[in-house]
C-alpha cells in the first residue's frame, strides 16, 4: 500500500534518512515546518509504517568486515513450504546482509559480509551448501564499494 505524503513529510523523511540524529527543532529549522507539526508528521509516519525503525550505520572495514560476497543461488525446489523454510533459514544467518527472491537463472541473490575468507568458506560449506534445499552458487567478490545508500530519492 502506497502512503500519500505531501511536501513537508517528504522534506523530513530527506533530512532524517541522511541524519536520523536531528532533533524536531533543527528539522523545524530547515524544513519551516514548526517542531510540534515535525513531532506529530514524524509519529504518523512510524504509525503507518513509512519509517520502519532508525539505526547507527556501521563502516563495515572498521569494524572487521573485510569482505563481501555476492552469492546467486537456486533451490532444489519450489514451493511454498520450501520458501518459508529457505527464508527462515537466510533471516537466522548473522552473515546474511541482504536477501532478494529474484527472477531469472536463480532463485535468490545474498550480499554475505564477513571478517576473512576463511570464514567465508566456513559459512558457504558448513552452512549455506549444505543447507538440504541449495542445489547450487556462484559467488562473487567485492573489490570496493562504489556506492552505497539507505536513502530514496523523495521528489518534493
Amino acid at each position: 500500500m502506497t502512503i500519500s505524503l505531501d511536501s513537508p513529510d517528504r522534506r523530513i523523511l530527506n533530512l532524517i534518512q541522511v541524519q536520523a540524529s536531528l532533533t524536531h527543532q533543527e528539522i523545524a529549522e530547515r524544513t519551516g515546518v514548526s517542531a510540534t507539526s515535525v513531532w506529530r508528521r514524524i509519529k504518523n509516519l512510524e504509525e503507518v509504517g513509512v519509517i520502519r525503525g532508525r539505526v547507527a550505520l556501521l563502516d563495515p572495514k572498521k569494524i572487521g568486515m573485510q569482505v563481501c560476497a555476492l552469492i546467486s543461488l537456486r533451490l532444489v525446489r519450489h514451493g511454498e513450504d520450501t520458501r518459508i523454510e529457505f527464508e527462515d533459514f537466510i533471516a537466522s544467518r548473522p552473515e546474511i546482509m541482504e536477501c532478494y527472491a529474484v527472477v531469472g537463472d536463480y532463485d535468490y541473490m545474498l550480499v554475505v559480509m564477513v571478517p576473512t575468507v576463511e570464514d567465508y568458506e566456513i559459512f558457504l560449506s558448513r552452512h549455506l551448501l549444505s543447507h538440504a534445499l541449495v542445489a547450487s552458487s556462484n559467488s562473487s567478490f567485492t573489490l570496493r564499494r562504489v556506492k552505497y545508500t539507505t536513502a530514496h530519492a523523495l521528489a518534493l
